[in-house]
């Protein structure tokens, strides 16, 4: 297997492991079933990219509306029928309006937040994530009152926007020790020491400070490019 051109291939081990951090292990049976259905076929690297980001999208976009671990178990088992019949299968899951799901994705089940943050982290950079790294909270989950203009605002209005998608980063496990709560001054030059893209790009950023409002508009920017990003692969899954 480690012989083959789609092993060495960025976009196939990137996907991959995206895949990897959903919330079950339901994702490997199709996945499993489609390498040794289709592995001697022509274009297989390409076919098969293509399947794991139809798969991704599918898996995700499921989760946003119904975060429960069973939600995709039936549709998996008619994915695994149609995967030996056709090297571009029918997903038979529930169609969804991507654009519906953009508050979903800005406020996503923690579940799932590891799964976006990925999808992130490899528009700007082919290496893959380190093995240990952390969700970084760009505004503190311990906050002080005169932190960032947040004095007269609701504790709960408060923590709810701080869970939100704009306000979180990868993070290399050691760094994210070391960042723990500070302002975001002092984040800045610890995001600086990161190697991974986007966390680094945090790092030089040219605000001062960091609050609620920062955190809606990255939540516009985020959720604007996932839901384009899977318009993409969805179109490309049905190119010859």
């Amino acid at each position: 297997m480690e012989e083959e051109a789609w092993s060495t291939n960025p976009e196939v081990l990137q996907t991959l492991d995206i895949l990897s951090s959903y919330p079950n292990e339901f994702w490997k049976y199709p996945v499993v079933i489609y390498y040794l259905a289709h592995r001697e076929e022509r274009d297989f690297e390409i076919h098969f990219l293509k399947f794991l980001r139809k798969l991704l999208i599918e898996l995700v976009t499921r989760y946003l509306i119904t975060p429960t671990i069973n939600a995709v178990k039936s549709d998996i088992l008619k994915l695994n029928t149609a995967i030996i019949d056709s090297a571009v299968p029918e997903f038979a899951f529930k169609e969804t309006d991507l654009r519906t799901l953009k508050q979903q994705i800005r406020n996503p089940h923690r579940n799932i937040v590891r799964m976006l943050l990925k999808i992130l982290a490899y528009e700007e950079q082919t290496e893959l994530l380190p093995f240990k790294w952390e969700i970084e909270h760009i505004f503190p989950q311990k906050w002080k009152r005169n932190y960032s203009d947040v004095e007269k605002m609701d504790d709960e209005v408060i923590k709810e926007k701080i869970e939100h998608i704009g306000n979180k980063l990868p993070i290399e496990k050691k760094l994210n020790i070391v960042a723990g709560n500070d302002y975001y001054l002092k984040k800045k030059e610890i995001y600086m020491n990161s190697k991974i893209a986007i966390t680094k790009e945090m790092g030089r950023s040219q605000l001062d400070n960091w609050n609620l409002d920062h955190i809606v508009e990255r939540d516009i920017r985020v959720s604007d490019f996932i839901i384009k990003t899977f318009e993409q692969w969805n179109k490309e899954y049905l190119l010859p």
